[in-house]
């Protein structure tokens, strides 16, 4: 059967109108898609982050799952340490930032007495926090980046050791190696003295920047300060004395936001935050800084990975 010309210029319209309608219809559901996500509309997000491997980590975590839902994020990275990130905030630079309680208690807030529990810490920075126009967004991180006194896991298992206070009974000098700065810290090497007795301990400074796991496999000394979160604790290498005075204080983390900006972004953020938060377990953080320190990938691309994994982002 033979069809004419004119028949034919009719289909050809009629094909154009289907795509040309299927195309509105895409842009359309685009468009509302787009519209939908709580985040469109809202004030822009202003986050820093302090610039070591763990902040950078936090600040692409919450940045990326914020992005996830339409918020505007600035990602302002490696502004400096407790004192810098704070006047950054409290000049408006930025609105937002990560950061552990026990450092803000003690450095921005001023409360240089040993804390007492993780309560306490989170009071102190609230009440530093409210007085300044800013929020301790609740929860905290399940997990605390704190200093740790360590040692090797064959020195600890063969004096079973399993906490700080069994040093002192040990009958000889120990080697504990840590930055000169950390001396005179109640946190460090004075707390050890001052809190638990240990006057059996010889104080061993290390050059700036080298590491105490390295002092340890050197058997230069034989126990140090390490920190929580360290991806080398996971090896099965070393061994964490615990600290049942809690000189080392408490360091959850929680993100430190302006109140007004807060109250703006709806109830959806305080749900993303929190299920971001609740993520981060220790074991979680030292296998993601274990994937940034010792596995030199991206902090951005190791945050996605794991925002993905647990299904904040889509891929």
């Amino acid at each position: 059967m033979l069809i004419g010309r004119g028949h034919l210029l009719r289909l050809a319209v009629l094909a154009g109108m289907v795509v040309l309608l299927a195309a509105c219809g895409a842009a359309a559901t685009s468009r509302s898609s787009a519209s939908s996500l709580p985040g469109q509309g809202k004030p822009t997000i202003v986050l820093g982050d302090k610039g070591s491997g763990e902040q950078l980590l936090l600040g692409e975590l919450y940045a990326q799952a914020f992005r996830a839902l339409g918020y505007i994020v600035v990602l302002e990275p490696n502004i400096g340490g407790t004192q810098q990130i704070n006047t950054a905030f409290q000049y408006g630079q930025i609105n937002a930032y990560p950061e552990y309680l026990g450092e803000l208690a003690a450095t921005d807030a001023g409360h240089t007495a040993p804390l007492t529990s993780e309560s306490q810490a989170e009071q102190f920075a609230q009440q530093y926090e409210q007085a300044h126009g800013a929020t301790v967004m609740m929860p905290v991180t399940p997990f605390s980046n704190t200093d740790e006194l360590i040692t090797l896991e064959s020195f600890a298992k063969q004096r079973n050791l399993t906490t700080i206070e069994q040093l002192k009974g040990l009958p000889f000098r120990l080697k504990f190696g840590d930055y000169a700065a950390e001396e005179t810290r109640y946190g460090g090497y004075m707390g050890l003295q001052q809190a638990y007795g240990l006057t059996n301990l010889q104080f061993v400074p290390l050059a700036s920047g080298a590491s105490i796991y390295d002092a340890l496999d050197t058997h230069l000394v034989q126990v140090g300060d390490g920190f929580s979160t360290d991806p080398q604790l996971t090896s099965g290498t070393y061994a964490v004395l615990s600290d049942p005075k809690n000189i080392f204080g408490f360091q959850h983390v929680a993100l430190i936001i302006n109140t007004s900006l807060l109250n703006r972004l709806g109830p959806q953020f305080q749900q993303i935050y929190s299920s971001v938060t609740n993520l981060l377990t220790l074991s979680a953080m030292q296998a993601l800084n274990r994937a940034v320190a010792l596995d030199n990938q991206i902090p951005a691309s190791v945050a996605h990975s794991f925002l993905r994994a647990n299904h904040l982002v889509s891929s």
